[in-house]
C-alpha cells in the first residue's frame, strides 16, 4: 500500500535537517517526538508531558540529536565583526560570543535514589561493542528477549546497568529475560527491577534465582488475587506491595477473599489497607486457613454494649431466700390461739 503527503490538510510545512534520517535507527519514539516538535516551535513545550515525555526524556533526546550534530546549545555559534573600510586602521577583533541567558532556576524536584548518568554518545557505545565481547553478547542477548532491535537509549541504559550499577552481564541478561517472560518488557519498569536488585545487592547468579523465583511466585499471586476478587481495573503500586508481602507470609487466596468479604461487610466498600491489617492478625495468631479463621473470629469477636444490655435485661431476677408455699401450707394447717382470763384458749 503506498503513502503520499495531503498537502490539502497543511498550513505550512517546516525544515528536518537530512541527516537527522541517518539517526533514526538508534533514536527512541520519544526522541522523534522531541525533534519534531523542536523543528516546527523552535523550543520544546512548558510541559514535555503534552507530547508524551518526560523532562528526562526530552533531555536525553536533546543530548542524543546533539552528539549527531542535528543539534547545538544556544551561545556555541560565533559572529565576526564587519571589516572596517580601511583596513590600515582595523585593530584585530576578538570574535564575539553570543551569550545565551542563564536558565531560570527551577523548583527543587525530588531527585531518586539513584541519580540515572547514561551521557554516552553513539560512537562510545559503538567502540564498546566493538572492543568488548562480553557487551557485544548482552546486547545481542537482550534483543533476543525484547524480541527488537535495541535502540539507543536502550543501549545507554544497560550500559548503565552494567557499568553505574554494577550488574554483571549474566544478571542483566536474567533480569531482562525474566521481565520480558511476565510481560514487562518496558525499559524503564526494567530499570525500575535492576535498581531494585542493585539496593537489595543482589550480585551472585544464585542471589539472582532465588529474587525470581520469588518474583514469579509474587507475580502469579498477583493475578490470582486480581481475578480472586474480580478487580477489573488496573492494580496500583500500592495495592502490588500489599499483595507482595501477603505473598510473602504465605496467605492463601481463600483467606484474601475471606478478608475482602470482611472488609465490605464492616465498611461497606473495599479496601486494601483494611483487609491487610485483618490478614497481618491472623498471620500473627498462626492461622492458616479460612477454617480456623472464621473460628479465631468468633472467638475473640467483641461483646457489643448493646449485647451486654440485652443479656442483662434477659437475666432473670434472684429467687428469693424462703419458699412460699410451704409458709403457705403451715398457715393453713396451724390454728392460732389467744389467752382468756390468763389461761390459752383455743
Amino acid at each position: 500500500m503506498e503513502y503520499k503527503i495531503n498537502w490539502d490538510c497543511c498550513e505550512g510545512v517546516f525544515a528536518v535537517p537530512d541527516a537527522a534520517a541517518d539517526g533514526l535507527k538508534l533514536a527512541s519514539g520519544k526522541a522523534v517526538k522531541v525533534l519534531v516538535y523542536f523543528m516546527k516551535y523552535r523550543s520544546l513545550p512548558e510541559r514535555p508531558e503534552d507530547i508524551g515525555v518526560t523532562a528526562e526524556d526530552a533531555e536525553d533526546a536533546l543530548s542524543y540529536w546533539e552528539q549527531l550534530g542535528i543539534l547545538k546549545k544556544a551561545g556555541s555559534e560565533t559572529v565576526q565583526t564587519p571589516k572596517p573600510a580601511s583596513e590600515n586602521d582595523a585593530k584585530p577583533c576578538e570574535p564575539v560570543r553570543i551569550i545565551a541567558p542563564p536558565p531560570e532556576p527551577k523548583a527543587a524536584e525530588k531527585k531518586p535514589v539513584i541519580k540515572s548518568v547514561k551521557a554516552l554518545l553513539p560512537t562510545e557505545i559503538a567502540e564498546r561493542i566493538e572492543q568488548s565481547e562480553e557487551i557485544a553478547f548482552l546486547f545481542r542477548s537482550a534483543e533476543q528477549s525484547l524480541g527488537r532491535v535495541l535502540t539507543f537509549d536502550d543501549q545507554r541504559t544497560i550500559l548503565w546497568f552494567y557499568d553505574h550499577l554494577g550488574m554483571s552481564a549474566d544478571i542483566i541478561i536474567m533480569l531482562i529475560a525474566y521481565c520480558c517472560s511476565v510481560g514487562r518488557g518496558n525499559m524503564g519498569k526494567i530499570e525500575k527491577i535492576a535498581v531494585e536488585w542493585h539496593e537489595k545487592n543482589i550480585t551472585t547468579h544464585e542471589q539472582a534465582e532465588n529474587e525470581i523465583l520469588s518474583m514469579q511466585k509474587a507475580f502469579s499471586f498477583e493475578g490470582k488475587v486480581q481475578s480472586r476478587l474480580k478487580l477489573q481495573s488496573k492494580l496500583t503500586d500500592s495495592q502490588k506491595k500489599y499483595i507482595d508481602s501477603w505473598s510473602g507470609m504465605d496467605i492463601t487466596i481463600d483467606m484474601v477473599e475471606l478478608a475482602y468479604d470482611k472488609t465490605v461487610d464492616g465498611i461497606g466498600k473495599p479496601s486494601f489497607n483494611y483487609m491487610d491489617k485483618i490478614l497481618r492478625k491472623w498471620h500473627e495468631n498462626g492461622i492458616t486457613n479460612v477454617t480456623a479463621a472464621a473460628e479465631f473470629d468468633e472467638r475473640t469477636k467483641p461483646v457489643r454494649k448493646t449485647e451486654k444490655k440485652a443479656a442483662a435485661e434477659a437475666k432473670p431476677s434472684a429467687a428469693p431466700s424462703y419458699d412460699l408455699d410451704l409458709l403457705f401450707e403451715h398457715a393453713l394447717k396451724t390454728t392460732p390461739t389467744v389467752k382468756k382470763n390468763g389461761e390459752e384458749a383455743r
